[in-house]
């Protein structure tokens, strides 16, 4: 054991087997309350470490801002398009609720050999005419998928 690691992916009935076979005997309810003493919680990794940006980010927003104006300006189109990430097709948990008379029902895990197939979104906006699309389909290749959107 490395006295110098502050973590444990390990839960306290796999702790308490691994002091087992160690030679030392000790309940989940020690191990637990010393994990508690020693202020040792279940925690998410947060995303805070900065990692600097690019010297040049803003002048290249400060760019497009203006090309977009310019051609907005010049009555031509300015589009947005973006493929969002696929999501399985199936009886998969989806996050959020909704009103119903039954819980519906889903997989305890989301295998994709489970899945009925994938759908991927496509979405098309035209900023000067506030007007947007988007089609859903099942290419990966994302500019084949936007041409045939």
């Amino acid at each position: 054991m490395n006295s110098s690691i502050r973590w444990t992916y390990l839960k306290p009935r796999e702790i308490v087997s691994e002091l087992l076979k160690k030679g030392y005997s000790v309940s989940r309810n020690i191990v637990r309350y010393l994990l508690k003493k020693h202020e040792y919680v279940k925690r998410k990794a947060q995303k805070n470490i900065t990692m600097g940006g690019h010297p040049d980010r803003n002048a290249q927003f400060e760019n497009i801002t203006q090309l977009k104006q310019d051609y907005l300006d010049a009555g031509n189109p300015v589009i947005s398009m973006d493929t969002k990430k696929k999501e399985l097709l199936g009886t998969f948990y989806r996050n959020g609720s909704l009103y119903r008379q039954a819980a519906i029902q889903t997989n305890d895990h989301d295998f994709p050999s489970s899945a009925t197939g994938s759908v991927i979104p496509h979405g098309f906006y035209d900023l000067k005419r506030n007007t947007g699309y988007i089609t859903l389909g099942t290419s990966h290749d994302t500019s084949e998928f936007a041409c045939d959107s």
